[in-house]
């Protein structure tokens, strides 16, 4: 029930997104300003869901279709856990693979049959997910997502983001040079922000960045996020488009 629920999470935020051909120039763009920022580097996430056909597929198939994503990933003998959930309206694959020491991948196809009375037609998704720490691998890695979801016939719909930190609680000056040093290499315009004492939050966008949800007749592109963790006593700093794909 928890994987329904975050599978149907994923598809309800990607279905604000404008159905675009993607490159991976928003990775290489995203990399640079991450440097910009001069954080230290501490995780890197890339998630992209698509609709690859209108078919309710049998667990066979979906093997077939996760086979085929391994291949991309040079990931065939990798995996370290996968399940399997049954139901007369769905049936979910859930494989997750080890790429490196610090690298993982999850593969999530479901397939969707609802009753008659909804008068729908079948629909199998994709959900591709990769995180890890190695962020020099971040333009790569969003190039295999892109390659396994047209390979699919799908239409990518990535949601990719880099996180970082820095030492200590940031000053005032400090905090706005870095948002301003993003913003200004970006070119970020239309910011809507959200602050409290522990975190700054704002959403904008930059014409350097090529996917975007709409929201209030207003486009959002790039996603920024800073925050305080009194335990670790540093200043997080995510970096995400178009929306910040993890908890921050």
């Amino acid at each position: 029930m928890k994987l329904i629920k975050i599978v149907v999470a994923i598809i309800l935020i990607m279905l604000m997104t404008p159905s675009v051909a993607l490159g991976t120039e928003n990775e290489q763009f995203l990399l640079e300003a991450f440097e910009v920022a001069g954080a230290n580097a501490e995780m890197m996430d890339i998630v992209d869901w698509s609709v690859i056909n209108r078919e309710f597929l049998d667990f066979p198939q979906m093997e077939q279709y996760r086979d085929k994503i391994l291949h991309i990933f040079d990931a065939k003998g990798k995996i370290f856990d996968e399940t399997q959930e049954n139901s007369k309206i769905h049936r979910i694959l859930n494989t997750r693979a080890k790429l490196d020491s610090d690298t993982f991948l999850q593969i999530i196809l479901q397939s969707v049959h609802l009753p008659e009375e909804y008068e729908k037609e079948p629909q199998t998704y994709l959900v591709i997910s990769v995180s890890g720490k190695k962020l020099d691998k971040f333009v790569d890695y969003g190039q295999k997502v892109q390659e396994a979801v047209v390979s699919l016939t799908g239409k990518s719909k990535i949601a990719s983001c880099l996180t970082g930190s820095f030492n200590g609680k940031l000053d005032e000056a400090k905090h706005k040079q870095v948002l301003e040093n993003i913003k200004g290499f970006l070119e970020i315009s239309d910011t809507a922000k959200m602050e409290d004492e522990y975190t700054f939050s704002f959403m904008g966008y930059s014409p350097l960045l090529t996917n975007g949800i709409q929201i209030l007749d207003k486009t959002y592109n790039v996603h920024i996020a800073m925050r305080y963790n009194l335990e670790d006593d540093k200043t997080y700093i995510c970096i995400g488009s178009p929306v910040i794909s993890l908890e921050y």
